[in-house]
């Protein structure tokens, strides 16, 4: 049985963070290159501190979602977890991964039926097997079905299959069949349903896309179609090959093959998936080469020079874009063959035009320009700036250019960044985080004297990514220096950044590297207002001697509930009795936005002990007996409305509403009247008598 212990492990956690590092697809990765290498410099010291906020209870950051291009001009949506929340996801995932190797049934199908996220050995640095090997396996299993005469095919995709996954479905499954602990299936799913949150509601479907731990999450809900097509199998005559959730069907005959088709249908609504129906067909196989996409075909027949590359790379690209499909797989492969010039400059631009997710190949194609941008490069740029649709691919854009433009492209893109930034205060359209980071990073490398008080202001406005991308390009485009910092609203930002409040950690990482460069330890705040991991990197690189930092959770939690900053030392005060409490105040948490009777009665019960515990700190309280908060306060702690009117109220109002509930007793003993649940319109009286009881506490002890 997995259990979130297993989970929390120093050496899983560690495994973690270098599969996050090994993660062959690099268009998630180059959202956090800069954030991983700070993280690494105290990766044993981080994640020893990660390891005891997991059993603590983790609250994972507010996910930030990118939209990048596809083909038919729509988006896909890529979810932008923070550092931390990574290593936590990627953590669940190598224990879901050793859990999934350890089933027979499962693994005897890897590179058989099954092709797609293939988990590499449990030792291994990287998460997954070589998909390149995995695709060749996928594309030879169809050609030998075919010669061994089964003519006949279906296509099976699912529509949206990362969006679609039910949590509930997931957690059971998890449970079932995976040897998850119940606490442990529902901590992941809790993790991912506040993941895939949207405006503060629970969706209750989705995975994160974009991270490679979401690869085996949907692995868990697409191998129920492995296993009922080996039922199916026993009592028809048919192949099932699947990547990922690429399904082909193959049979000697068409009604075979027609009745599998409607049945995987069926299969889908039973999974709360949905099938494609543009990818679904059902059709006989005349020409098994033109059927399969070759991604392992070679780009080039025998020995081809360098030279000679780039012009058979376009020859192909213009051939392939003509076909219907296009095969964008291959054309992503030639144009990293060809050279720049204003012949492909034009080629390039027409291609991306057309087909808008090979984005990211022109990008690529654009960063390796070995000379001062063209206009027809930074024309379409500034095209798709203007394009309020195109922002992700502005944005990487922006990014692939910066510094690379000529003085007029530069003060016309400076120029436009801060019409783009004014408009956007006064009526939010930018929606991107790459694009608004880039417009930002344009104004400061080429118009550093227009960064004042109102531009600072809408950075510290923005979101966690946002704010630390920000000091990483000032730091890498040199821009400190020019502004003079101490001097500037540059070192207000810095400053009133304060990183022990952050909500992510990629923001206090951003700092500590901020002061690495710098290497003024005179700039430092006060170092209990530097976030635990930041003072982590500052110790190992020498900047300070010694950490000074509580590993408790609960300002973190309480902020949470309540959105008020205290800066209290709980363990000090809490003594032998603070885990206890830690994790009841999280366990309450879980229960706040989603069962408000039950958060109230395990508040009571926290209530309960920290009365216990300050009545023995503070005698003039008066005598308090555990597990009688009623009677105790009532009765015996005559003083506590003398010293602590709002928590003594905060206690008193608490414990009324549970005796009011269904979960403490049938009927309300004044009244003879039944209990019930707690309504939701009682959730703000709740928050304003905690957020009341707590800052007279703390003031107070």
């Amino acid at each position: 049985m997995y259990t979130i212990t297993n989970v929390a492990k120093q050496s899983n956690l560690a495994l973690a963070y270098t599969r996050l590092l090994t993660n062959p697809e690099s268009t998630y990765k180059n959202f956090f290159r800069n954030t991983y290498s700070i993280y690494g410099m105290a990766r044993d010291k981080n994640i020893a501190l990660l390891k005891k906020r997991i059993k603590a209870g983790y609250l994972p950051t507010q996910s930030i979602r990118v939209f990048m291009p596809k083909a038919n001009g729509l988006s896909r949506m890529y979810t932008l977890l923070s550092i931390e929340d990574q290593i936590v996801y990627q953590a669940y995932a190598n224990i879901l991964s050793k859990s999934l190797t350890s089933i027979p049934e499962i693994t005897k199908r890897y590179k058989r039926t099954v092709f797609g996220n293939l988990c590499d050995s449990q030792e291994s640095e990287f998460f997954y097997q070589h998909w390149q090997d995995s695709y060749k396996a996928y594309t030879k299993a169809i050609i030998r079905a075919f010669q061994r005469g089964y003519r006949f095919i279906a296509s099976f995709d699912l529509t949206a299959c990362y969006d679609s996954i039910n949590h509930n479905l997931l957690r059971d499954i998890l449970k079932d069949k995976f040897f998850f602990s119940e606490n442990c299936a529902k901590s992941l799913t809790d993790l991912i349903e506040q993941w895939e949150s949207a405006d503060g509601r629970e969706l209750g479907t989705g995975i994160p896309q974009g991270p490679q731990a979401s690869g085996i999450v949907a692995e868990v809900v697409l191998q129920e179609y492995d296993a009922y097509i080996e039922t199916l199998q026993k009592t028809m005559h048919f192949v099932y090959y699947r990547y990922v959730n690429d399904i082909r069907i193959l049979s000697p005959d068409e009604e075979t093959v027609k009745w599998v088709l409607f049945l995987l249908d069926k299969k889908s609504k039973e999974l709360g998936l949905f099938p494609q129906s543009s990818k679904i067909s059902t059709h006989e196989i005349t020409d098994i080469d033109k059927e399969i996409e070759r991604i392992s075909k070679p780009l080039f027949e025998g020995e081809v020079d360098d030279s000679e590359k780039s012009q058979i790379a376009i020859g192909a690209i213009k051939k392939l874009m003509k076909d219907n499909p296009a095969d964008l797989t291959t054309i992503r492969r030639y144009f990293q063959c060809v050279s720049q010039c204003s012949k492909t400059n034009k080629l390039a631009i027409s291609a991306v035009e057309k087909y808008p997710n090979l984005i990211h190949s022109f990008a690529y194609y654009v960063q390796r320009y070995p000379r001062i941008i063209p206009p027809s490069i930074s024309n379409y740029i500034y095209q798709c700036c203007m394009d309020k649709t195109q922002q992700f691919s502005a944005g990487i854009l922006l990014e692939s250019v910066r510094g690379k433009l000529n003085a007029a492209d530069a003060h016309r893109f400076s120029d436009l960044a801060k019409d783009l930034l004014n408009s956007d205060k006064k009526n939010m359209f930018i929606v991107d985080c790459r694009f608004k980071a880039q417009l930002l990073a344009y104004v400061l490398k080429y118009d550093t004297a227009a960064f004042g008080k109102r531009l600072f202001s809408y950075v510290e406005k923005s979101n966690w990514w946002i704010k630390s991308n920000f000091i990483y390009t000032a730091e890498k485009d040199g821009c400190i220096e020019r502004m003079k910092m101490k001097e500037t609203a540059f070192a207000t930002f810095v400053k009133n950044a304060d990183s022990s409040k952050s909500d992510a950690a990629d923001m206090p990482l951003a700092v500590a590297n901020h002061y690495l460069l710098s290497g003024n330890v005179g700039d430092l705040p006060v170092l209990s207002e530097v976030a635990p991991i930041a003072q982590n990197v500052l110790k190992e690189s020498g900047l300070i001697l010694r950490s000074r930092y509580s590993n408790s959770q609960i300002n973190k939690y309480l902020f949470e509930l309540t959105r008020t900053q205290y800066k209290f030392s709980w363990k000090k005060s809490l003594g032998k009795e603070h885990d206890q409490v830690e994790r009841t105040l999280f366990s309450a948490l879980g229960y706040w936005k989603t069962d408000l009777t039950a958060f109230v009665n395990l508040w009571d019960t926290l209530d309960d002990r920290i009365c216990s515990i300050l009545t023995v700190a503070h005698p003039e309280l008066g005598g308090y007996q555990l597990g009688k908060i009623g009677s105790s306060i009532n009765r015996r702690s005559r003083m506590f409305p003398s010293y602590l009117p709002n928590f003594f109220n905060m206690c008193l109002e608490i414990h009324e509403l549970r005796l009011s509930t269904h979960l403490s007793h049938s009927e309300i003993s004044a009244t003879h009247t039944y209990t019930g649940p707690i309504q939701s319109s009682k959730r703000k009286k709740i928050q304003k008598l905690i957020m009341d009881g707590f800052d007279e506490l703390v003031s107070f002890w």
